[in-house]
């Protein structure tokens, strides 16, 4: 009877802490929902701008998003106006199309050129896509073997006791070393061919064993590119005019030969040491880039850019996977293979990850000196956006990166489904509890009014 009458006792304690644990699962939901979207909204809100524009040239808007442009102006000029970037130029494909177009301030500040869609910029490591995708063409017609040792390919590239694979390269895994520093990455000495580019750094040791760790290379690039000439049997960038350039209509894209005289070539600008012992707008040092065409050694427009993003984008948005590319092709660049698979880090050349709204995007920054670069496609909403300056390590700040191509994403987002979710389960939760506290509070009532009656 005692232990009877102890379970009884401690039935309404139990339901107590019951309903205080039910509560406080729900208070923490909530508080993880609206955490999550006004942290969202805090880190995407746009840039306040009160100054001047800089001044703009060759505008094409679509007429759908003419209402947002000086919003995306502001941002903008917010952007060059925080990191000192003399030129620029924006574009924004949707649906396959150039929807958006325009250049701001000087492609050369000495002789007041402005910087229009049609100025060629460096775009750095962007030009490691151009490469992924030659190499993936090559993929789709059993040319060349991810997994096979790149000496297959570049017999004269001395063995490492490891095996290094085109894989590997292009995923930077391949345990070849980096720069040593930033002026290594500035190159006097004119190479002929892509396998004669190798020298700098084909008798190093490897810095990690192949496939253990993510190290990024330029040089695994360049080793890289000489395998895919190697297995194509033709010049690395009469292939990459052939199957990347040409079917994607980039006809401003060119190799960065400063051999040649391009009129909409823009000059080149630092700002950062070795380059600017100071921190004054100097011009960028003489780089001949035929030690890292696959790397970093492209001149492009921000329109080429958004042409070449839709390589990823499929068919029924716009794009052009499927077309240039195979779906499964695609894919196989895109896929998570070091940082944290498969939410977010390296594949082939491409970066992914999840934006904070869960939109998937595949990117790449490109920095070098006299030129920086970005290129985001988001394929579900079938949207590319790029940004290029002629400002070395520029390192875009966020905030206005992200709203200039907000208005251009369509206003449904995948974590609208998930927050709606989210809103209607903790509703149930708190009525559940609610209802089980006071079914317990009337139960409690009853015992004690069923006590009070006993003699």
């Amino acid at each position: 009877m005692s232990d009877l009458n102890d379970c009884q006792r401690r039935a309404p304690r139990m339901k107590r802490w019951q309903t205080i644990a039910g509560y406080a699962v729900i208070i923490l939901g909530g508080t993880l929902l609206v955490a999550w979207q006004l942290g969202a909204w805090f880190v995407e809100r746009p840039v306040q701008y009160s100054g001047t524009v800089p001044i703009p040239c060759g505008l094409h808007v679509d007429s759908r998003y003419a209402r947002s442009l000086p919003g995306i102006r502001d941002q903008i000029a917010a952007m060059m106006a925080e990191r000192r970037i003399p030129g620029m130029a924006v574009a924004v494909a949707a649906r396959g199309q150039i929807v958006y177009s325009e250049g701001f301030g000087y492609a050369d500040v000495d002789r007041r050129i402005p910087a229009c869609p049609q100025t060629q910029f460096r775009v750095g490591s962007v030009s490691k896509l151009f490469t992924a995708v030659v190499m993936a063409r090559l993929i789709e017609r059993g040319a060349i073997d991810l997994d096979a040792p790149v000496q297959q390919y570049v017999p004269s590239f001395p063995d490492k006791g490891a095996r290094i694979t085109p894989r590997l390269l292009a995923a930077h895994r391949a345990g070849i070393r980096a720069y040593y520093d930033d002026m290594e990455a500035i190159n006097r000495t004119h190479y002929a061919s892509v396998t004669a580019a190798l020298a700098p750094f084909a008798d190093d040791p490897l810095v990690a064993a192949p496939g253990s760790q993510f190290v990024y290379s330029n040089y695994g690039y360049v080793l890289l590119s000489a395998a895919i000439e190697g297995a194509a049997r033709e010049p690395f960038l009469d292939l990459m005019l052939r199957e990347v350039f040409e079917p994607l209509s980039m006809n401003a894209t060119v190799p960065d030969d400063i051999s040649r005289s391009l009129p909409d070539r823009s000059a080149h600008y630092d700002v950062e040491t070795p380059f600017s012992p100071d921190g004054s707008l100097v011009p960028s040092p003489p780089n001949d880039f035929s030690s890292k065409w696959a790397s970093g050694g492209f001149l492009s427009t921000a329109e080429d850019l958004a042409r070449f993003g839709n390589v990823v984008v499929a068919a029924n948005r716009g794009g052009r996977a499927g077309e240039v590319l195979r779906p499964q092709t695609v894919d196989l660049l895109t896929r998570v293979q070091s940082g944290v698979p498969p939410l977010a880090g390296y594949g082939l050349g491409w970066m992914s990850a999840s934006d904070l709204h869960l939109r998937r995007v595949h990117f790449h920054f490109g920095a070098s000196s006299g030129g920086t670069a970005v290129i985001a496609a988001y394929p579900g909403s079938g949207v590319v956006v790029a940004v290029v300056a002629n400002l070395g390590h520029a390192k875009f700040p966020f905030r206005p990166l992200v709203n200039i191509v907000r208005p251009f994403l369509p206003w449904w987002r995948p974590d609208m489904p998930i927050v709606t979710a989210g809103i209607l389960l903790l509703s149930a939760a708190f009525l559940a509890v609610r209802r089980n506290a006071r079914a317990g509070a009337a139960q409690q009532a009853v015992a004690a009014d069923g006590a009070s009656r006993r003699p």
